[in-house]
């Protein structure tokens, strides 16, 4: 009887309303209705509680990540359909999926030895497309600098800090990449009427992907040079840049074919027809990224 009296008197006091600290609500369970705030207990701040509260959030939170990259890399537009059906709580948002897939590039880039966000100075004075202007412009800047290109010692330090800035400045510079998509996306589904976030959500998931597919090229492109390396064959760099270029924009172009078709509805061939022209369009954006990332080095450095 004692018992029943004790059990029912503590299960009174729980339900019994209390103020919220947060915003000064009155609630009446063990949480505010109003801004969620739990109702204090004494029992929170013991060091088994603690533990438990950081292991659940230490879980939850990697549960997330491999379930929204696993669902990234082999469902092509699933995690843009799901963001606009409300189904968000599995699933990192996308500005958390573009910036965790952007922190796992450019964590384990250096370790294949090569490098295709932030070329080195050299890489653009060699380039075809860049070569006359970049080799005028760093001219220009090392006059302003009072530095000179035949001195190797000054020359080779310039190097040095125009690559440092260019690997710190293409960590976020590779953002604008998504806006610029999205504008494109935007005129190529413009019957569609959709609004234009639709679109952004839909880039920031491509180029997540897209960054994680481009690792694994360049794990490909380390693993086959050092092989090379090991037999006493030596790979020509050029054809190896050609190939790790066409698998690179071909796999987004066909990510985007299959992305399309789940997010937009797509036909096939309408899909396949988008598909192509994307992947040109974001190989013009990436070009366009890699100059707008000189110039920001280079007038930073």
């Amino acid at each position: 009887m004692d018992k029943t009296l004790k059990e029912s008197s503590e299960n009174s006091a729980l339900i019994m309303p209390w103020t919220c600290l947060t915003c000064g609500r009155e609630a009446p369970g063990n949480f505010c209705a109003h801004c969620g705030e739990k109702r204090r207990d004494d029992h929170d701040f013991s060091l088994r509680h603690v533990l438990a509260e950081a292991a659940e959030a230490f879980f939850h939170i990697d549960s997330k990540i491999f379930l929204t990259l696993k669902t990234l890399m082999t469902v092509p537009g699933k995690l843009t359909v799901e963001f606009f059906l409300g189904r968000r709580k599995p699933y990192m948002s996308p500005l958390q999926t573009f910036f965790v897939c952007n922190l796992i590039f450019f964590v384990l880039q250096p370790l294949t030895g090569l490098e295709i966000l932030a070329p080195s100075l050299r890489t653009y004075e060699n380039n075809d497309r860049f070569k006359s202007i970049a080799i005028r412009m760093v001219d220009q800047r090392l006059a302003h600098d009072h530095l000179s290109r035949t001195n190797d010692q000054q020359f080779n330090d310039f190097s040095v800090r125009f690559y440092r800035n260019a690997h710190l400045q293409a960590k976020s510079m590779i953002f604008v990449l998504a806006p610029l998509l999205a504008v494109i996306m935007a005129v190529l589904n413009l019957r569609k009427r959709r609004y234009f976030s639709e679109h952004l959500i839909f880039a920031l998931h491509a180029y997540a992907w897209w960054l994680l597919w481009l690792l694994v090229i360049l794990v490909i492109a380390a693993l086959s040079l050092f092989s090379s390396k090991f037999f006493g064959h030596q790979i020509n760099l050029h054809y190896i840049d050609l190939i790790a270029t066409s698998l690179e924009f071909g796999g987004l172009g066909l990510y985007l074919v299959f992305a399309g078709q789940r997010f937009y509805h797509d036909q096939l061939i309408s899909a396949a027809a988008k598909g192509l022209a994307l992947a040109f369009c974001s190989y013009g954006l990436f070009e366009l990224y890699r100059l707008l990332l000189f110039f920001t080095a280079l007038y930073s450095t």
